[in-house]
C-alpha cells in the first residue's frame, strides 16, 4: 500500500470543470480545496518530540497532514503526517503539493493557509479575508467568506470520513513508524465510498 495516493494526482482544470458542482460556480478556475487534519497519537518518550507533536489547537499530542479534494469531492492528495505543532503553511512548503499546479489554477483554503509567497507563478489562492483592525467584515467580505466556506465544506466532510476509520482514533507508539501509510490508505479507501456530493452521484447515477 506504500504510495497508494501518489497515483491519484490533482485532476487538470479541464477535468475539474467537467464535474464542477454548483457550489464552485463562483470559483470556476479552482482545481482543489485544501485543508489540514490531525489525529491523536501517544505522547513521545523523547522531550523534543513531545514539544514538536503537541498541538495547541487540539491541546494534545497529534500528527497532522494536509489533504486536498477536487471540486467533485474526490480526495486527490494527502501529505505525509507531520508533528502536530507544524503549521499548515510549513507542511505545504515541505510536501510540495503546490508544485503540481499550473498557471491559471486556483486553490481554496482557510486562513491558516497564508501561503501566497509559496505559490508558483500564475497560481492563485482564495482564502477568507482577515478582520485585522476592523470590528466587522464589509458586506462584500462577508459574502466572500460564505462562498469560500460553501466550497471548502467538501474537504472538511472528506476529512470527517477519513477519521471515521477507528484505526485513526489514536495512533499508539508502536505504530508510529507506519502512521503515514495507515493514514494514506484510509484516505484512498474514502474514495471508494459513495460520492460526497449528491449532484455528482446523481449525474453518474451512483447510489448513495
Amino acid at each position: 500500500f506504500e504510495g497508494v495516493m501518489k497515483t491519484v494526482g490533482i485532476p487538470s482544470q479541464l477535468k475539474c470543470k467537467g464535474s464542477m458542482p454548483k457550489s464552485f460556480e463562483e470559483f470556476s478556475s479552482a482545481r482543489t480545496a485544501m485543508d489540514a487534519t490531525e489525529i491523536t497519537q501517544d505522547v513521545p518518550s523523547n522531550m523534543n518530540s513531545q514539544s514538536l507533536s503537541y498541538s495547541n489547537y487540539k491541546s494534545r499530542h497529534t500528527a497532522k497532514a494536509v489533504t486536498c479534494v477536487a471540486p467533485n469531492g474526490a480526495l486527490v492528495y494527502c501529505s505525509e503526517l507531520y508533528p502536530g505543532s507544524t503549521s499548515d503553511a510549513a507542511i505545504v512548503d515541505h510536501c510540495g503539493v503546490v508544485d503540481m499546479l499550473k498557471p491559471g489554477d486556483m486553490i481554496l483554503a482557510d486562513k491558516g493557509f497564508n501561503i501566497f509567497d509559496k505559490l508558483p507563478s500564475g497560481v492563485t489562492l482564495n482564502i477568507p479575508p482577515f478582520l485585522s483592525s476592523k470590528s466587522h467584515f464589509t458586506k462584500e467580505e462577508a459574502q466572500l467568506c460564505y462562498k469560500i466556506g460553501r466550497s471548502r465544506i467538501h474537504v472538511e466532510r472528506a476529512n470527517e470520513r477519513i477519521k471515521n476509520y477507528c484505526i485513526l482514533d489514536h495512533i499508539p507508539s508502536q505504530y508510529r513508524h507506519l502512521s503515514t501509510k495507515i493514514f494514506q490508505l484510509c484516505v484512498a479507501l474514502v474514495n471508494l465510498q459513495s460520492p460526497l456530493l449528491k449532484e455528482i452521484a446523481d449525474k453518474y447515477e451512483i447510489p448513495n
